[in-house]
């Protein structure tokens, strides 16, 4: 059940919305949020009855490990912080990475062993990272076992449930507890969570169908065409812009669905992009893109590492485990090592400038640089292999030659990336237009530079635009895919 199908529109949300409303009325909130936690089951099971219950089981025993842990004292709190961490990660490492270390195994011994063939259970890198947050933290004493109702849905809350944003504890599960205070029910507090709610749905459908459906058969000819011979310079290009055209707005598109989803039940979701492909450096792109997992590799990996304490060699060790972890995470495949690596590379050196360096890079030279420094990794992490990647990566630096003939390039499929990326630049993301009504948590988004008036909602200019955009997505809706961070 996608956020763009049908049944989820018009079927599920207004079930789930219509049935919560009733009961916060009621200002009963323990059946709220046992409503939102029996919709989040629905929602989940509707993928996979018994994935579903792997989840829940997964969710309850972290429950009871988080309580055990908050009782517990010295050793034996130590003991069951190690069992509880190695769990999650036990439970990870089988589906999701399990082939992956029997193909490399394979390749590194040549022994010849079959592959389990697991299937990935949709969301469970971003529900288990939750899970290891809450448990860490419990563990240090930055947190206290609560409500089970609390927790469950901390853990199972639909709208960031498969893709994210990758919530912290502390964040949501005080406002579960709120859902039926004063402050909640008024009606213009309602009314408003309704209209931010819709209108960054409304937002996120558009980015999904209309642009991310779209620019993507201009994609695959280049890295179809990588997996069985040589790839030119323009295709190449073609390929790495349009995929990352796609992947923006893709991945945005969903994470402002959720965070509008959340909205609309009056439960405030943390931001997850804040237009990365503006940056002026890489350091600031990791600042700017899915926010909320360089905020757990930061809080839970780096820091935890030792951080920039122990001096810039063991900084700089750091910092690449972290990414390598970070592209690991992504998948159980060398290409997103590959990524991970590149970036991991690029802090580094970005650091390093920073650090010595006697002057500063002109704004547009800085942001020019940093915008072509990601796409050229975006090849290894779209890529099916390393040999792939290889190829599309030789393409973007011109060692194949332009060939501007070769089958798959479109002019006007170029032209078009190109165009929309500028657009990802100037114009205002989603938080920025609706910055008054303070869609997220934190503090709200800087105004936009360009045309402020234009872009400050509601106005009229923005109800024919939502409208329009209504229109679109049911005209493409035919062709709508599974978002890219599904099978991650």
């Amino acid at each position: 059940m996608l956020f763009t199908s049908w049944q989820f529109l018009l079927v599920f949300l207004p079930i789930a919305l219509g049935g919560f409303v009733a009961l916060q009325r009621r200002g009963s909130n323990e059946l709220c949020v046992a409503w939102l936690l029996a919709a989040s089951c629905v929602f989940y099971s509707y993928w996979s009855v018994a994935y579903f219950w792997l989840l829940a089981a997964a969710m309850t025993a972290n429950f009871l490990a988080g309580r055990l842990i908050d009782n517990a004292h010295g050793r034996t709190r130590r003991l069951l912080f190690i069992v509880a961490i190695c769990g999650n990660l036990a439970l990870l490492g089988y589906y999701k990475y399990v082939d992956f270390f029997i193909s490399t195994f394979a390749d590194l011994t040549g022994v010849r062993v079959a592959l389990l063939r697991v299937f990935l259970p949709l969301g469970i890198s971003f529900f288990t990272f939750q899970k290891i947050a809450y448990i860490s933290d419990i563990y240090v004493g930055k947190a206290k076992s609560g409500r089970f109702l609390d927790f469950a849905l901390f853990v199972f809350f639909f709208p960031q449930l498969i893709a994210g944003p990758i919530v912290h504890h502390a964040e949501v599960m005080p406002q579960f507890r709120k859902l039926t205070t004063p402050a909640h029910m008024e009606e213009d507090a309602r009314w408003t969570n309704y209209a931010v709610g819709f209108a960054l749905l409304a937002i996120g459908l558009i980015k999904k169908v209309v642009v991310a459906d779209n620019i993507s058969p201009f994609v695959e000819p280049a890295f179809a065409t990588a997996r069985v011979g040589e790839v030119g310079f323009a295709l190449a290009w073609q390929g790495a812009l349009c995929y990352g055209v796609q992947l923006y707005f893709d991945f945005s598109g969903y994470s402002d669905m959720a965070i509008g989803l959340a909205r609309l039940f009056g439960v405030r979701l943390p931001a997850n992009f804040d237009s990365p492909y503006a940056s002026l450096s890489i350091v600031e792109f990791w600042r700017r893109w899915h926010m909320t997992l360089s905020r757990f590799l930061r809080d839970y990996v780096y820091i935890p590492l030792g951080g920039n304490r122990r001096g810039e060699t063991q900084r700089a060790v750091n910092l690449m485990a972290t990414m390598l972890l970070g592209g690991l995470w992504h998948g159980a495949n060398y290409t997103f090592v590959i990524w991970g690596g590149m970036h991991g590379l690029y802090l580094l050196i970005a650091h390093a400038w920073a650090q010595r360096a006697p002057w500063r890079l002109p704004p547009i030279l800085a942001r020019g640089l940093t915008l072509a420094a990601i796409l050229v990794a975006w090849a290894p992490f779209r890529a099916d292999s390393a040999g792939e990647a290889g190829v599309m990566m030789a393409g973007m630096f011109g060692l194949k030659g332009l060939r501007l003939d070769q089958i798959g390039f479109s002019p006007g499929g170029f032209v078009v990336a190109v165009a929309l990326l500028i657009a990802c630049i100037v114009l205002p993301n989603a938080l920025q237009i609706l910055r008054a009504y303070h869609p997220t948590l934190g503090p709200p988004a800087p105004a936009p530079r360009l045309a402020p008036q234009f872009f400050a909602w509601p106005s009229p200019a923005w109800a024919v635009f939502l409208a329009a955009g209504i229109v679109a997505v049911e005209l493409f809706s035919w062709q709508t895919s599974e978002f890219l961070y599904f099978r991650f």
